[in-house]
């Protein structure tokens, strides 16, 4: 029986397959990529909040704010308002795309407001992307896999 080797999570939980981590490695060349997949982004996570001391780091913030975004776009349902751009401001939304939200959702119109979320997750991930902290976790996995005996 062919034995499945482990890596720890950066967290130490969850142990994770090799082949796992490699998968993630490879996403990590873009962080579009990386942002779409839910395992990726939980590992990011992890990382940020292992190497975090006191407040949330900027690069954190963005990812919450990107993910909060997503969670928008997928509720179609939902009517979008006041709230909502609270909850994102509450999360470190920068003050402009603030306002050009506020506009859109004024307008009332859904499809508005949406490409104003797909904006504001444009720039969280152009952040992240810029962050040394994503490339520090880029590093950190790869050094993960080079300690995995051969």
């Amino acid at each position: 029986s062919k034995t499945v080797k482990l890596i720890k999570c950066f967290c130490g939980c969850s142990d994770m397959t090799v082949e796992e981590v490699q998968r993630i490695y490879t996403l990590t060349n873009d962080v579009h990529q990386t942002l779409l997949d839910t395992d990726a982004t939980r590992l990011l996570h992890r990382y940020l909040e292992q190497k975090r001391a006191g407040d949330k780091k900027e690069v954190e913030q963005y990812l919450d704010i990107y993910e909060k975004c997503a969670e928008y776009l997928q509720e179609t349902q939902r009517t979008f308002t006041q709230d909502e751009i609270d909850e994102l401001v509450d999360l470190g939304l920068p003050y402009d795309l603030e306002q050009d939200l506020t506009r859109r959702t004024l307008n009332g119109q859904r499809s508005e407001i949406n490409l104003g979320l797909y904006r504001i997750q444009g720039k969280c991930r152009n952040e992240i992307q810029a962050s040394s902290d994503f490339q520090d976790f880029r590093n950190a996995i790869l050094d993960k896999m080079r300690r995995v005996p051969k």
